[in-house]
This record gives C-alpha cells, structure tokens and sequence, in this order.
C-alpha cells in the first residue's frame, strides 16, 4: 500500500510539471510572436516556481533585451545565471557574446561565441533568432544544432571587427561565406571590412553583392554611398550604424544629416532629413533643415515650401520666418518676402539680420529712405560686413 501511495505522489507531481511546463511553453510563444511585457509575466512566473531552471533564465535575458536602456543589464544577468545553473547551454553563450557586442566588449563577445563554438550542441532543436542591422525584424533562423557552421563565423567576425583586427575578420567572413555564399549579411560586412582597409574597389564589389542578394541590405546600400560619394568613411559609418539600428527612429537621421550639411554635402543633408520627415512629419527640425540645404543649392522653391511647413508647426520661429523670406526675395516676389521680414522684426525686435533684410527688400521696392533707416538699426545693433551696401543705399538720402 506504502509503495502504491509514492507511487500516486510521483505520478500526480509529473502530472502538475506538465501542466507548469505547458505555462513555459506559452511564455516562449508568446516572446516569438513579439508580446515581450506578456512574456515578461509569464517567465517571470514561472522561475519565481522554478528558479533552478537555465532554460527560463536564458529566455528572460532574450525578453529583457527588447527593451533596451538598462534592461540590458538586467539580459546579462540573466544570461550569467542560466550558464552559472548549465555550463553546457551553448544558445546562452551566443546570447550573451551578442549581448556583448552591443557593449562593445569585444573580447568577452569572442570568448563567448568560441564557447559556443566547442560546446556539444545536445539533441534540443532551439530556434534562434538572428536579428540584422539591415533589418527591421528577424532576419534569419537557425539552431544551434546545425551543422553549417556560417553563423557563428560571421559572429566571430563581427567581434575581430570590433577588436580592429580586419584580417582575421576577413578570413572568417571568407569562411562563412564559403559555408553559405547567399547571406547578404556577410558580404555586407565584408565590404565593410575590405573599406576599413581601404580597398575601394574590392569593397564595392561586395557590396553590391549584398544588395544584388537582397536589394533592401540597409547597410550595404549606404556603404556603397558612402564609397561612391568618397565621403568620411569612418565618421559616416558611425553614423549609419547607428541609424541601422532603429531605422524608425528620426533623430539618426537627422544627426547624420547635420554631419553632412556640416560638410557641405547639401544632397546628402536632404536624403537624411527627407528620411527623417517621413517618419516624424510634425517634427520641424527636420523640414528647418532640408529646407536650409536646398537654400545652399539655391532651389529657392523648395527651402521656401519647407519653411512654410516649418511655420505651420510653429508659426512664430524667427529662423523660419527669415528663412521663408529670404526664398521669397530671391524668387522675386519682395512683397511677400517683406512681409516675412515685418513679422520677423515683430517677433524679434533686436535680431539685426531682420532689419538688414527688410532694408535691402525696400530698397527694391524703391522704399531708401525706409531700407536706410533699417541698414542703419542693422549695423547699430551689430551687424557687420554690410557697410559697402548701407553707404550705397543711404547716399541719396
């Protein structure tokens, strides 16, 4: 009787493990289907039961990456504590070296992935996502059980780039490739490498090659402006990087933009800014700048219809306000463009450039004695280098 009784305890505490372990099973399809903070709770549930599970500890981390800030911390931890209960768990080790990456703790990165690299896989078939700069999404899958050995070269590759070691990096990107020659990651980051090299043409070639693979390769595509263009290849890069890592978010976009307006890359300054507008169209940053960059170009036109959005949103910004004004003057339709400059001064009473555009727009409405008497508060109020024109413009008078 002794013995059936245990016998019933075991069965009926299998019994409830399966039942727990189906709340495991939803809490993982639940972080694949994208639902991190229902993942969150659910995970979290489930090790406060069984907190000597690595497997829970492991998708945690993955969960607490999606967050960002100092959510990232909290991934490493959980990682740490999924190896600390299993050494043996390979897919952790690739999660934390990925998660070092991003910290740009190189070497920990490759120590890690090595790691993976040597550990028996098991028989468990665990999916793993690779997720790409160039993309938005998962850009790939595959278990850690695969034979094709193409990612975690390319993964190693990504860390002896960090490390500035471009030859070993070379070599493994070459082996990847060799292993899975249609991945437009790896020829993308191999034009990266072959450009930190400088070898232009080298570079370009696989590039192109990323992007004749896949024509979206984010990355790939703006290296090869990059190159073409002959810019700052290093400081663009840093930039594009940064961009590549959230597409959606405009402000990337608009800090390269500045960079390239900096550099008087004025079609390079509106690509950026036109990016940024499309996805946050009621920032007016975005519409200032462009705007600012086709008035380099002189396409008078369009700074004026971009300042005309930028005084939509704020219709008092003195900056837009002689911006839209100094289009309209060179389009030849002073009228208006005095009218943008009384509004301007009416804002900004002591702003000099106000007063000294107003005069040289009366002046060509034949108004002297008006343009004099504003050449005249523009320099009282400090402008300089307009002497030549106010004597010009005063002497009648």
């Amino acid at each position: 009787m002794k013995v059936i009784f245990l016998g019933i305890i075991f069965l009926i505490a299998g019994y409830s493990f399966a039942q727990d372990r189906s709340d495991f099973e939803k809490a993982v399809a639940t972080y694949n289907q994208g639902d991190y903070e229902s993942a969150y709770l659910m995970m979290d549930d489930w090790l406060r039961v069984y907190d000597r599970d690595p497997l829970g500890y492991y998708y945690l981390g993955q969960i607490y990456e999606q967050f960002d800030g100092a959510s990232l911390n909290l991934a490493l931890e959980n990682f740490q504590k999924a190896l600390s209960l299993d050494p043996e768990l390979a897919e952790a080790y690739l999660a934390r070296g990925r998660l070092y990456l991003r910290f740009k703790r190189f070497q920990d990165a490759e120590n890690d992935f090595l790691s993976y690299r040597q550990i028996p896989k098991g028989e468990t078939t665990q999916i793993i996502y690779r997720k790409s700069s160039t993309d938005k999404g998962v850009s790939g899958i595959f278990t850690a059980q695969s034979p094709n050995p193409s990612q975690i070269l390319y993964h190693l590759a990504l860390a002896k780039i960090g490390m500035k070691d471009y030859s070993a990096a070379k070599t493994l990107l070459d082996s990847a490739i060799y292993y899975k020659p249609n991945e437009s990651d790896f020829w993308a980051e191999k034009g990266h490498v072959e450009m930190k090299q400088n070898q232009k043409e080298v570079a370009l070639k696989s590039l192109h090659q990323a992007v004749e693979i896949n024509p979206d390769h984010f990355l790939a595509r703006q290296r090869i402006n990059i190159l073409e263009k002959g810019e700052n290849v290093d400081q663009l890069e840093e930039l594009t990087l940064a961009i590549a890592k959230d597409p959606e978010d405009p402000q990337g976009w608009k800090i390269r933009g500045f960079y390239k307006f900096s550099q008087n890359d004025w079609e390079g300054a509106i690509e950026d800014y036109t990016e940024a507008i499309q996805i946050l169209p009621e920032d007016s940053e975005g519409w200032f700048y462009r705007a600012k960059a086709y008035a380099k170009l002189k396409n008078w036109e369009a700074a004026e219809a971009d300042f005309e959005e930028v005084l939509f949103i704020n219709e008092q910004d003195p900056e837009a306000l002689l911006g839209r004004g100094q289009s309209r003057y060179y389009l030849n339709r002073p009228e208006e463009a005095l009218a943008d400059f009384i509004q301007l001064i009416a804002t900004d009473p002591s702003n000099p450039s106000a007063y000294y555009h107003r005069g040289i727009t009366l002046h060509r409405l034949d108004k002297s004695q008006e343009a004099c008497d504003d050449l005249n508060k523009a320099i009282e109020l400090g402008m300089a280098g307009i002497e030549e024109i106010q004597k010009k413009i005063c002497e009648g008078n």
